[in-house]
């Protein structure tokens, strides 16, 4: 469950970042992605995280770091192509990396930012 959770924000994180380099307003490409097919209750939980910038855990990276770790050591048991071409394992890394405190799951939105 995990894994599926991480593979919606790490995509919403990565156009959010995209969209507001490019000068756009990233709060209306949460309000496009809610009002269309791609409409998500994670979003409308870690929207506001990545919108703010505000990590808060309510799921921490550090745990989703090691569930994700669990997920890609069983892929690799199992000889599967998962996960999905960027491994979440990278955006993950960056940043439990260089966390000093205990950040949500949704700071992924810092690898990025950087």
């Amino acid at each position: 469950m995990n894994l599926i959770l991480a593979l919606q924000v790490m995509p919403s994180a990565e156009a959010l970042a995209l969209v507001t380099g490019a000068g756009l307003q990233a709060k209306k490409l949460v309000e496009v992605l809610q009002s269309s097919m791609a409409r998500s209750g994670v979003l409308d939980v870690k929207a506001p995280n990545l919108l703010k910038g505000e990590y808060v855990p309510s799921f921490p990276l550090r745990l989703m770091h090691k569930d994700l770790s669990l997920a890609l050591d069983l892929a690799n048991q199992l000889a599967s192509p998962c996960p999905p071409p960027r491994p979440p394992a990278k955006p993950t890394n960056y940043v439990k990396g260089a966390a000093k405190e205990d950040l949500d799951y949704s700071a992924v939105m810092k690898f990025w930012k950087h």
